[in-house]
């Protein structure tokens, strides 16, 4: 056979479909896209789902609520009464579980519940134990032991810390020191100029410092020649003000000599008054009393005489 002999298998290749090339070709009028719509539009089509604004089956279908832990690990359960067929003294591990058909995979962990009884003395070696089953084996005589390490939840985020820092970049960490570095420079750089900018606030302050206590002892100066001044003349107000009050004390002296004597004239006058008002009081009393006796006398004569009749 020659090159020019070959020939793809029949069947295989096809002549491309020619559209709108008349009703004769088969994809005339329409070309195949219908009888209008947004679909026999040239552009932009629907987005995919779309169902023409019914709700499409994406919506339609129940959701999943929660989430899936994806770092969960599945144990492979075993229980304990299941362990009764093999022989005291044999090792149970994964292998042997998987050949005697209680799992169905060796390379999964494996799990021993403590549901049932066990009498045989049997080496347990598996990925976990329930606690009530370790006791149990060990109370038969036998050993239980788990082959990887428990862990609380604390320990493992620990761990993933740990994990991150040491495979942190060496080149993250010579940066951050050449930043602290940087750092250090400006702090310096900064605590240099804070320093001078006190110097000149301490240099400034002396100076307005000594200002005002110039302004202070000249208002305090004139402060004192003021003082002084006010002083006499209080001393003069106040000798000039003793005068006076001498003056108005002699007068007042004056006056209440005058209204002394007033005054012991009509308690002396009054005195008099009582006197002469209690004579004729007595002097009326006496009186009275000699009419009434002169008055009881007569009657007293003709008592007598009617007795002797």
């Amino acid at each position: 056979m020659q090159a020019h002999e070959l020939k793809p298998a029949p069947g295989s290749r096809q002549n491309r479909k020619r559209i709108g090339r008349g009703n004769a070709a088969g994809t005339g009028t329409y070309s195949g896209r219908g009888l209008g719509g947004q679909k026999s539009r040239s552009g932009r089509k629907p987005r995919r789902f779309f169902e023409g604004g019914q709700t499409r089956l994406m919506r339609r279908l129940p959701r999943r609520r929660g989430f899936v832990n994806h770092f969960r690990i599945e144990y492979q359960p075993v229980n304990l009464r299941d362990l009764e067929r093999f022989e005291d003294g044999a090792e149970i591990t994964n292998e042997t579980l998987k050949e005697a058909g209680l799992i169905d995979s060796a390379q999964k962990p494996v799990k021993i519940l403590a549901s049932g009884g066990i009498t045989r003395k049997l080496i347990v070696r598996v990925e976990r134990l329930s606690l009530t089953a370790k006791e149990k084996i060990e109370a038969a005589g036998g050993t239980a032991e788990e082959t990887t390490e428990r862990k609380v939840r604390s320990e493992r985020r620990g761990a993933a810390k740990r994990k991150r820092r040491k495979n942190k970049p060496a080149e993250a960490e010579a940066a951050a020191d050449d930043e602290k570095g940087d750092g250090k420079g400006k702090a310096q750089k900064g605590g240099g100029k804070a320093k001078a900018e006190k110097g000149g606030a301490e240099a400034e302050g002396a100076d307005d410092k000594k200002k005002t206590d110039g302004k202070a002892k000249a208002q305090k100066g004139g402060g004192e020649a003021e003082g002084a001044d006010k002083k006499t003349e209080g001393k003069a107000k106040a000798q000039k003000g003793g005068g006076k009050a001498k003056a108005e004390k002699g007068s007042a002296e004056a006056e209440g000599a005058d209204d002394k004597k007033k005054t012991e004239g009509k308690a002396k006058a009054q005195k008099g008054g009582g006197k002469a008002k209690a004579e004729k009081g007595g002097a009326e009393a006496k009186g009275i009393s000699d009419v009434a006796a002169a008055a009881d006398t007569p009657e007293a004569g003709k008592d007598s005489e009617g007795d002797g009749d």
